[in-house]
C-alpha cells in the first residue's frame, strides 16, 4: 500500500510530550509515509498551520482534547480525515470513537483506518467535539491547570472538582431553543455533541453523528439531591436522574443577567450570552476497521 502524505501535529505540553511526536514520527515514516511537522508555538495556531499545507492526505494530531478542538477549523479547510494520537489526561473523543491508545495502533490508523463522519459543534464560534458547559464543570476547567493534569493525572478531574463544588452558587439560564424559551436555576448546565462527557456520564440515546445537541441541567438545592444524580451516573442513566432536566435541539441560545463562562472541552471558550449550535457531518475522522 502506497504512503500517505501526512501532516503530523502533536501538543509538546501533552502529558507525554515531544517524546510522543518523535515516536510518531518514526512509526509513520517506517510505515512509509511521507510527514510534515509545521512549527506550532502555540494552541491557537494549530488550524492555521493545518490549513497552509497542499496536497496532504492526513491530519495526525496528538494531545488531549484541547489539542483536537484547536485543529478542527484547519482541518475541515483541507477537507482530509483526522487521525488521534490519544496524548491527553481524558481523550474522550478518542473513548468515544474507540480509538486504540497504543502510539503504534493509532499511527496504523492512517493506512488501516476507515472514515468515520462525526458531527461538531461550536459556542459563539468556538468548536468544540464533546460538550461544553456553565457551571461546576467551568470553574473545574479554571482549576484544573497544566501543572495539576502533569503531576496527578486522571486524579486532577476529582481534585479540581472538590475545590471547585465548595464555593458553588445556582446560576440563573434562560435557554432558547425550538422548545420554546426555559429558565433553569442549574449548579452545572451542560450541552453536549456526543454521547459520552467527563470522563463518566453518558447517555445511550445520544451520539456524536446525529445531528443534535443534548441539554442537561442539573438542579441540586440540598446536599441530599447530589445521590440520585451520581446514582444515575453510575447506572449510566444520567438523563433520567431526578433532578436532571434534559432537551434536545439542532441549537440552544442561552442569555443571563450575568457574565458567566464558558468551557468546551475543557478549554475556556467564551461568556454568556451564547450560540450553541451544531454542525452536521464536519469531518472525518479515522476509527479501526
Amino acid at each position: 500500500m502506497a504512503g500517505k502524505r501526512v501532516v503530523l501535529i502533536v501538543n509538546a505540553r501533552a502529558r507525554k510530550g515531544q517524546r510522543a511526536r518523535d515516536a510518531a514520527r518514526a512509526c509513520l515514516e517506517r510505515d512509509g509515509h511521507q510527514v510534515i511537522v509545521p512549527a506550532v508555538r502555540h494552541g491557537r495556531d494549530i488550524s492555521r498551520a493545518i490549513a497552509a499545507q497542499r496536497d496532504v492526505d492526513v491530519v495526525v494530531v496528538g494531545g488531549g482534547d484541547g489539542t483536537l478542538v484547536a485543529a478542527i477549523s484547519g482541518v475541515r479547510a483541507l477537507g482530509v480525515p483526522l487521525a488521534i494520537l490519544p496524548l491527553g489526561t481524558t481523550n474522550e473523543l478518542a473513548r468515544t470513537l474507540g480509538i486504540p491508545f497504543p502510539l503504534e495502533a493509532a499511527c496504523a490508523l492512517v493506512a488501516t483506518g476507515s472514515a468515520r463522519r462525526i458531527d461538531a459543534a461550536c459556542v459563539n464560534d468556538f468548536w468544540f467535539f464533546n460538550e461544553a458547559s456553565i457551571g461546576l464543570s467551568t470553574r473545574v476547567a479554571r482549576l484544573q491547570t497544566g501543572a495539576m493534569k502533569s503531576r496527578w493525572g486522571l486524579l486532577s478531574m476529582p481534585i479540581a472538582t472538590l475545590r471547585a463544588w465548595r464555593s458553588l452558587r445556582p446560576h440563573h439560564l434562560i435557554v432558547e431553543s425550538v422548545h420554546g424559551r426555559h429558565e433553569f436555576r442549574t449548579v452545572q448546565m451542560t450541552i453536549a455533541n456526543s454521547y459520552r462527557f467527563g470522563g463518566v456520564v453518558e447517555n445511550p440515546d445520544a451520539a456524536i453523528d446525529d445531528g443534535m445537541l443534548d441539554l442537561y441541567s442539573i438542579e441540586i438545592r440540598t446536599w441530599r439531591d447530589v445521590f440520585p444524580v451520581l446514582q444515575a451516573v453510575a447506572r449510566r442513566k444520567f438523563p433520567e436522574a431526578r433532578n436532571v432536566t434534559t432537551l434536545r435541539a439542532p441549537s440552544f441560545r442561552v442569555t443571563s443577567r450575568h457574565r458567566y463562562h464558558v468551557a468546551a472541552d475543557g478549554e475556556r471558550a467564551t461568556v454568556i450570552p451564547a450560540e450553541f449550535r451544531v454542525e452536521p457531518a464536519a469531518l472525518d475522522v479515522l476509527v479501526p476497521a
